[in-house]
């Protein structure tokens, strides 16, 4: 039975992931993410194409994905497991909005659900990455390496301090997000070191 509840909730916490806010803002808003922009379904490019209202939106709800991951789906279906499924879970919803099944398995970058798993799971490190990121972000313009920079500080803090979690599952699952956000801003860094990325900047201002 602790098996199927596990599987269950790591199904879930994946389900839930895939449900991608983009493209449904995108189209309340008159647009499609795919086509436009970085081509990217996330808040950055729903931010830059529809403005503020569009990108908190989108946001706000895969940031929901990841702490609803930590938080309650496994509190809900395995009470049992609550002391090292909640790590897991975040990781499934995170590969879920990276790889979504309603989606063609196209999905977007993954920073918004994996900050949301961090605030469940360690509030402390959430604030500390929160400042990394806005130090980055505001010293450089750049989104993508005020996000790395912000799993990097995640992932090394993990390992002293992993608050309530056994060190070697919290370690292991934040070095492996941080390897995660690196593989899917791995376009981001090619385009660094060609020089080429664009600063972050609105393109259209919300009506």
């Amino acid at each position: 039975m602790l098996i199927l509840r596990v599987t269950a909730a790591l199904v879930v916490a994946y389900l839930l992931g895939s449900v991608l806010a983009g493209p449904i803002v995108a189209r309340w808003f008159g647009g499609d993410l795919r086509a436009t922009g970085s081509g990217n379904p996330g808040a950055t490019n729903a931010m830059r194409l529809f403005g503020r209202r569009a990108g908190f939106l989108v946001f706000g709800f895969d940031f929901a994905k990841g702490l609803i991951a930590g938080l309650w789906i496994p509190l809900w279906l395995d009470p049992a497991a609550i002391g090292w499924l909640p790590p897991l879970t975040v990781l499934a919803a995170i590969l879920g909005h990276l790889y979504p099944v309603f989606s063609r398995f196209r999905g977007g970058k993954g920073v918004a659900a994996f900050l949301g798993g961090v605030l469940a799971l360690a509030p402390p490190l959430f604030v500390l990455m929160i400042l990394v990121w806005a130090i980055v972000f505001y010293g450089t313009g750049y989104v993508a390496i005020a996000s790395l920079a912000g799993a990097f500080t995640f992932a090394v803090l993990a390992w002293i301090w992993p608050g309530s979690w056994p060190p070697v599952l919290f370690g292991g699952f934040a070095l492996l997000s941080f390897l995660i956000l690196l593989w899917t801003h791995r376009a981001n860094l090619q385009r660094l070191r060609d020089g080429v990325e664009h600063r972050f900047r609105t393109i259209r201002r919300a009506s």
